[in-house]
């Protein structure tokens, strides 16, 4: 421990609530902390207050929700005691804890990954396990209800998955839901569950609720390894505990069995993932379980003006069974909430960008801007506004980087490599680059594995006795395993940068991108950034440094990299994903009855609770200005809907709010409109299109998934209103390509053409 660290430098930036958080170490302990009251840095303070203590940095585990947010804590440890050092996680694999200079602080997932690397093969599992993530999920689950010849049209992958995921937050097996289903369709459910399993173990792969479930089986069948890991980590801190889910609940209970210093941190207010199986009773009831834990308030906020804290107070209040508590600020003065009611849907998209103009005049870059709406269905038309008005935005939550087709097929290369059992990856990759391997080719490997018992790759292995194939089209395949086999030698000996370089080259995939098309340069180029990542895990050896970058890529979500992006543009998002950011001005679109409160809340008290959470989550994330949009009329999901304002504007205190209404006739409440619109930029939209970096929207809520549009698929027939009926000839994630009968060939997105199924 550096001598120059002094008590002071730990204790004096801390508020005397934050101070007791802090200096109270032994024992359960319960922090409720409101939003913008300090917590990260009450968290990592007191971890620092730990360690200049004499608690050893490995004793020290503290779990976070995003890596964002671990690495923010990392950072600011080691700026604390004055330290640098390489994170433990990179530790965990071939060395000993106790190596690690700073505690090991992760997400739920990254630390249960580390877990499972070193022990699940307890559990005779094979370390080098693949993580499929949800593109990977869905291929997998189309292959479960194939073989189990369970119509697409009766049960939908995307629902399947969600039910899954159900059963694994309650921490649930497919013999634990068998229990439980009381219906056909749960009965079936069921049996697909226990199919999904066999093909995740015979392909030696994970999902992500399996890493926190296998950990959690991990411990209770092997004392040995719980009674290390407690040991290990005597300390225990968890953040946004309202969060966790019963599996998590298990895990973390688990640890603190022994030693009872269970740190956790949060505020029931913000716990709006109850449909990723996110239990609010973990915290509520944390004072029962632990009789003797000390509860400390954290009240005062950092981070909004005193309107906008009294408008969120007035809207969370009502809530029953919260835990009493009074955010307050110095930041006494600040304008009044906005609540603008419109007369329907495009008015709201225009007005809203109107608002973000004004404030980019006023000095407020887009970066510190954002729009924020319940559903995805609501953000086609703020990005239409944005286009018209010339105006670069960002989708959080979007297609992803990691999910494009080309990167998707490098990774896939890579868990080939770590893990040929991998059947999906293997499917993924066994044509690209073209190799002439069709469908009929890839019935008769399976036909001939299934009849011998064999998987995909060892089949492969030995093609030359599958005799339905031709002799050219078994050493097709001969090249493709030997070349597989070839380069699984070289990642023993050979960093992950080194290794794609070299692969890529043999593959000829630069030549197969780069078609010398605009889209085959944008390719290319994501290529040579995924390159670029890799070389963050250079200094490691071989086989670390392939299996912690595939681990990093299945692990990373989009709100993580907000953060990085450089240029100055709008962000557009879902309530759900706002979370633990903050921007200077907000606006919430969509606040009425049906939308917000989402409808699927009207007959069900605890949904309407977490609508009500919800609506304070998006409102704290204001630091100073905060605009709320309602619309007379809107058109959503097809339907013409003429709903009432969201019950939560009645809940505003007057006394903090401007109404302002675009209807002289309204009761809603009316102001004139300002009369300085400003003019309308004349943008030709596929042009902004191209010059800014959009990416396109997908929902989180698996109850607004079975959309038909989100499945449609290479051959699938569409209509557009323009241009009539067509065929898809292409997919690339969320963009499409369609060839339409009268001649006309487009590319289209979906999430914001008038594209349906036929």
């Amino acid at each position: 421990m550096p001598t120059s660290l002094t008590l002071d430098r730990i204790l004096e930036p801390l508020n005397e609530e934050q101070r007791k958080a802090v200096e109270h170490t032994n024992g359960p302990t319960f922090i409720l902390a409101g939003a913008g009251s300090g917590k990260t840095r009450a968290l990592t303070h007191r971890i620092a207050y730990l360690m200049h203590n004499g608690v050893e940095p490995w004793q020290i585990l503290a779990v976070t929700f995003t890596n964002k947010a671990a690495s923010e804590m990392k950072e600011r440890v080691q700026s604390l005691l004055s330290i640098t050092a390489e994170s433990s996680e990179f530790i965990m694999q071939n060395k000993e804890l106790s190596a690690a200079k700073i505690p090991t602080m992760g997400t739920f997932h990254s630390v249960c990954v580390r877990i499972l690397r070193r022990d699940i093969e307890q559990l005779g599992r094979d370390r080098n396990f693949v993580i499929y993530d949800a593109d990977d999920q869905q291929k997998l689950m189309r292959e479960v209800l194939k073989e189990m010849h369970i119509d697409e049209s009766e049960l939908k992958p995307r629902a399947a998955l969600g039910y899954i995921g159900r059963f694994k937050a309650e921490a649930m097996s497919p013999k634990d839901a068998e229990k439980d289903a009381t219906t056909a369709r749960l009965e079936q459910v069921v049996r697909v569950y226990a199919h999904y399993q066999k093909k995740l173990r015979e392909s030696n792969a994970l999902d992500f609720d399996d890493l926190i479930l296998e950990t959690v089986h991990l411990f209770h069948e092997c004392s040995k390894v719980l009674d290390r890991y407690q040991e290990t980590w005597r300390y225990l801190h968890v953040d946004e505990y309202q969060d966790t889910n019963h599996a998590q609940y298990l895990f973390i209970t688990l640890l603190a069995q022994k030693y009872r210093n269970l740190c956790v941190i949060g505020d029931p207010d913000q716990s709006i993932y109850a449909f990723r199986g996110a239990d609010i009773r973990n915290i509520l009831e944390f004072k029962k379980e632990y009789p003797d834990a000390v509860e400390i308030k954290l009240e005062r906020n950092y981070r909004s003006t005193q309107p906008i804290l009294t408008a969120a107070d007035g809207v969370i209040s009502p809530n029953p069974n919260r835990p009493e508590k009074k955010m307050w600020t110095e930041r006494t003065d600040g304008p009044h909430v906005l609540i603008h009611e419109v007369e329907h849907e495009r008015s709201e998209a225009e007005e809203a960008l109107r608002a973000v103009e004004a404030k980019k005049r006023e000095g407020l870059t887009l970066n510190e801007q954002v729009i924020l709406y319940r559903t995805n269905a609501q953000s086609r038309l703020f990005e239409e506004a944005c286009m018209r008005f010339g105006i670069p935005y960002r989708i959080v939550g979007g297609f992803k980087f990691y999910a494009r087709k080309e990167v998707k097929d490098i990774l896939a290369y890579l868990y080939l490599l770590l893990n040929p059992q991998d059947t999906v990856s293997l499917l993924r990759v066994i044509n690209v680059p073209g190799r002439k391997i069709g469908q009929t080719t890839l019935d008769k490997i399976q036909t001939y594995a299934n009849a011998h018992g064999l998987t995909l790759w060892e089949t492969l292995e030995e093609i030359q006795n599958v005799s339905a194939l031709s002799q050219p089209k078994q050493e097709v395949l001969q090249r493709f395993t030997h070349l597989i086999k070839e380069y699984r030698i070289k990642s023993e000996h050979d960093t992950v940068s080194n290794l794609t370089q070299k692969l890529i080259e043999d593959l000829g995939l630069e030549r197969w991108l780069r078609d010398e098309t605009e889209e085959g340069e944008e390719r290319w180029q994501n290529i040579q950034e995924l390159i670029s990542v890799m070389h963050k895990y250079d200094t490691l050896p071989p086989q670390s440094s392939l299996m912690f970058f595939l681990e990093e890529v299945a692990l990373v979500s989009e709100v993580d990299k907000l953060n990085e992006a450089k240029d100055d543009a709008l962000t557009l998002m879902t309530l759900h994903l706002c979370k633990g950011l903050e921007f200077e001005h907000v606006i919430i679109g969509g606040c009425e009855e049906g939308i917000f409160p989402h409808s699927s809340s009207s007959f069900d008290h605890a949904q309407l609770e977490e609508e009500r959470r919800l609506m304070y989550v998006g409102m704290t994330r204001a630091k100073t200005h905060l605009h709320i949009l309602c619309a007379q009329q809107r058109m959503l999901w097809g339907n013409t809907q003429n709903n009432a304002p969201s019950r939560f504007l009645d809940d505003l205190p007057e006394t903090v709010v401007e109404r302002k209404s675009h209807s002289v006739l309204s009761s809603f409440g009316w102001k004139p409109a300002s009369t300085t619109l400003g003019v309308d930029k004349k943008v030709e939209p596929y042009r902004q299109h191209k010059e800014i970096d959009i990416e396109f929207n997908q929902d989180i809520d698996w109850s607004e998934m079975d959309s038909q549009i989100h499945d449609l698929e290479e051959g699938s027939r569409v209509h557009h209103p323009t241009f009539g009926t067509g065929t898809i000839m292409s997919r690339n994630g969320d963009i499409v390509d369609i060839q339409f009968d009268g001649g006309e060939r487009k590319k289209f997105a979906l999430s914001i053409a008038p594209l349906k199924a036929v």
